[in-house]
């Protein structure tokens, strides 16, 4: 076995493509999920790094799942490139794909892809927007609109297939009532002297110190059970190429580290991805 990148002597070039991909993907997700949960209204900028960490993560984890699972079947022989780039930047196929390979891996229930309209919901949204279809929403808004007609912008998007179901679901009366009550103190106080324009994500105005101080507290709330959801999906990912590098090096497959190491951190309880802001895996 070659667990530190050597080979006969040599630094193993394969090794350390493997494990270069592996850390890529993984702290892609750490920072989609760490800019995510400083998105909001005012700070716009937040989702789109958000969307592109968290999509070229979740593909770059799920192709080289694909890829090592291969070489596993095929006794190290990985698969060309030109049947790497048939994967294409569905994240729903690949998601998928990746979960046959956690099938035929025979890995636990709790530990395959995580299903919920929720995760349809974050999965539909960033496959938009690797597919290229959302991602240059804006440009093609501007330079030719009949383009976008029938496209949503990823913020809707995401707004109406991730945030508003988190909200309908895990947001507790007794804490609305609070958040209102706050918000109309606020208001009370300061909404005389301030003058507010803001835009919701969905293009609402918010034109009042009340209206914005409700706004902020229902997306922080949202914000940490989407984070929990993203991360569940990273969770799965590094379940499966944990399993493949166990697998490995069981079998004696030296080009193939140990995938858990880069993954460690997504291997937590729901309770600790909500409640961490930061992630990464330095």
């Amino acid at each position: 076995m070659c667990p530190s990148g050597w080979k006969d002597g040599n630094v193993n070039a394969v090794w350390h493509a493997l494990a270069n991909e592996a850390g890529s993907a993984a702290e892609h997700l750490g920072v989609g999920a760490t800019a995510l949960g400083r998105a909001n209204y005012a700070q716009r900028a937040y989702y789109a790094q958000a969307f592109f960490a968290l999509s070229v993560g979740l593909e770059r984890g799920c192709k080289l799942s694909l890829v090592v699972d291969h070489a596993l079947e095929h006794e190290g022989k990985y698969p060309s490139n030109e049947q790497v780039k048939r994967y294409g930047h569905d994240l729903s196929s690949l998601l998928e794909a990746a979960d046959g390979v956690a099938g035929r891996r025979e890995i636990e229930p709790e530990r395959r892809l995580p299903k919920s309209d929720i995760h349809d919901g974050i999965v539909g949204t960033l496959s938009n927007f690797a597919t290229n279809l959302t991602r240059y929403y804006n440009l093609d808004l501007v330079t030719d609109a009949a383009e976008v007609e029938d496209r949503v912008d990823p913020i809707v998007e995401w707004l109406q297939r991730v945030t508003e179901p988190v909200l309908a679901l895990h947001y507790p009366q007794r804490s609305l009532r609070r958040n209102l009550s706050r918000a109309m103190a606020i208001e009370e106080m300061v909404g005389p002297y301030m003058l507010v324009r803001f835009f919701a994500e969905d293009g609402t105005p918010i034109q009042t110190a009340g209206a914005a101080s409700l706004r902020t507290a229902e997306t922080e709330f949202a914000r940490r059970w989407e984070r929990m959801y993203v991360l569940q999906l990273a969770r799965f990912v590094g379940a499966v190429l944990a399993e493949l590098g166990f697998q490995a090096q069981v079998t004696g497959f030296e080009d193939i580290p140990y995938f858990s190491e880069f993954f460690s951190l997504f291997h937590n309880s729901d309770a600790y991805f909500r409640n961490r802001k930061t992630w990464s895996i330095h």
